[in-house]
């Protein structure tokens, strides 16, 4: 017979073996159990008690300080508590499973959009391996958008449809507008957003370009897209490339005639070394030609042998 502040889980176990078997037990099923047995022998009941430990980790929670909306350059303490019969470790991690910090406080500083991201409480039993819990908490930093891309300068031609394309980050989450028409698409992830507009080039539109605008109760920020004919770049790539053409047949043709001139194909333009071309010789008189610097003794030599052969007058 068990006491009054015994329950009775006979039907739970096997009579035979002896076996009881707890199924999804929780902190409240720890305890003292107490087994009893009848020794047919000598009619004589026996017992024996046994104490279940059921280990845990319960009430996990994460504590900001401040509370308050957060802005850029701010900073926080992430606080991280938990119940358990058994000591705990505490270690965070960002949204994409790095671990940050090991503690079960958390320190951020000098907040940015960047740092925006959901953070992670891991809390683990060291004792009881695979015994652990998680609590996520959201830091979110606001402040008035920032654009952080746009697809400026873009080379388009007069009645082609491109897409525009304009990115900021922002909280709470800003509006794109822009200052043309066209179908706009907006894809949002934390706190950036993107906004791609499909539109037609018109004459207008080439001139003036586009402009983005984003904004939310903080603040505005926009920024030009400036289109560009692409016919434009075209031409002057082609006067570039030309030029550049040029250039190359100047240098090779110059090449060619100092290669001409060093194997001495080209004559030289040094007095004395020329050709020269005269008229026919009358029959009658004998021509010379001076190739040395004794030009005076030898045209006077030739002078007196040309006159001991003329007959006498």
């Amino acid at each position: 017979q068990l006491e009054d502040s015994w329950q009775d889980l006979t039907s739970l176990a096997d009579t035979n073996s002896g076996v009881l078997t707890l199924h999804g037990v929780n902190k409240s099923s720890s305890g003292l159990y107490r087994c009893q047995t009848l020794d047919l022998d000598d009619m004589r009941q026996m017992e024996k008690d046994v104490e279940l430990v059921v280990n845990y980790i319960e009430g996990v929670r994460v504590k900001m300080e401040p509370s308050s909306p957060l802005q850029e350059g701010d900073s926080v303490k992430l606080s991280c508590d938990a119940h358990s019969p058994v000591a705990l470790d505490y270690q965070w991690r960002d949204e994409k499973g790095r671990k940050v910090a090991e503690g079960n406080q958390l320190s951020l500083s000098n907040l940015t959009f960047e740092t925006s991201s959901n953070f992670s409480c891991r809390v683990m039993a060291p004792s009881v391996p695979g015994l652990e819990q998680s609590k996520q908490v959201a830091v979110a930093v606001q402040g008035k958008p920032r654009i952080v891309a746009i697809s400026s300068p873009l080379y388009v031609r007069q009645d082609e449809v491109v897409n525009l394309t304009c990115k900021a980050i922002a909280f709470p989450r800003p509006s794109v507008h822009w200052s043309v028409n066209g179908t706009a698409h907006e894809y949002v992830e934390n706190q950036h957003v993107a906004s791609n507009l499909t539109v037609r080039v018109s004459h207008d539109l080439l001139r003036a370009g586009a402009m983005c605008r984003v904004s939310n109760a903080l603040g505005v920020s926009e920024k030009h897209i400036q289109l560009l004919d692409q016919k434009t770049s075209e031409s002057k790539g082609v006067i570039i490339v030309a030029i550049i053409v040029c250039i190359l047949v100047v240098a090779v043709l110059g090449s060619v005639i100092y290669f001409l001139h060093k194997k001495g194909k080209i004559p030289c333009g040094r007095a004395g070394k020329q050709d020269i071309t005269r008229p026919e010789a009358r029959k009658d008189k004998l021509v010379v030609e001076v190739k040395s610097d004794k030009v005076s003794e030898e045209a006077g030599l030739l002078r007196g042998a040309e006159g001991q052969r003329r007959p006498a007058a």
